[in-house]
């Protein structure tokens, strides 16, 4: 799945700059964010796997739960022998048919297991799409924002869209009565917001534009 960012300057509707990523560069952006699920899953004794079972509805739960409530199912393999660090994939199934791969973690070999859910076609992962957002208005502000979505997870149809919200400081100016030759004009820090909204295609790519405040979208 394609992230598509683009950053429009809302006056003349002209679009000023165009990046696209992969969630393959969150990797390198947010390890914090890869692990969202952590659930202690029992291991079959007399098998000695993991109860493979109970893993998918572990992860099936807490995506629902947490707002992907577009997913179907969740399978995971049953010959995972329990070993600490070890990974395997499980796959996950939307009501639209589509599929996708879901990373199992074995945090140790007494049955706790992380996963990491990825965007998929209908579903949005909301914490790796701020990270990603957060990284990529950091590069043109020189500062990095904080961004929310809301949620964890959020099914989206084709055609659908949402917005964000993003926050970070700047310096302005401090307005004076009078200015002095040769000294610069005191400034102070402010927080500055501004919304960022967020579409899908017929295939599931998600684009995101920032709407700067103060500007009013031409009609």
């Amino acid at each position: 799945m394609n992230i598509l960012s683009k950053h429009r300057d809302t006056r003349n509707g002209m679009v000023f700059s165009f990046t696209k990523l992969t969630f393959q560069c969150l990797l390198q952006v947010s390890k914090q964010s890869l692990w969202l699920g952590v659930g202690l899953v029992a291991i079959a004794g007399c098998a000695n796997t993991v109860d493979h079972r109970k893993v998918a509805d572990a992860i099936q739960q807490d995506i629902t739960k947490n707002g992907g409530t577009s997913l179907k199912a969740v399978t995971c393999p049953g010959s995972v022998k329990p070993e600490a660090g070890k990974t395997f994939n499980c796959v996950g199934e939307m009501d639209n048919g589509y599929t996708f791969t879901i990373t199992a973690k074995q945090q140790d070999a007494k049955g706790a297991i992380a996963w990491d859910v990825p965007n998929a076609k209908g579903l949005i992962n909301i914490p790796k799409l701020e990270a990603l957002m957060q990284e990529a208005v950091a590069t043109e502000i020189n500062t990095r924002p904080s961004v929310t979505c809301g949620g964890v997870y959020r099914a989206i149809k084709p055609g659908e869209g949402f917005e964000c919200q993003g926050a970070y400081k700047v310096m302005k100016s401090v307005p004076t009565s009078k200015t002095v030759k040769g000294k610069p004009k005191p400034t102070i820090e402010v927080s500055q917001t501004e919304k960022i909204s967020v579409t899908t295609d017929e295939n599931g790519n998600i684009s995101w534009q920032r709407v700067f405040p103060g500007l009013a979208a031409k009609t």
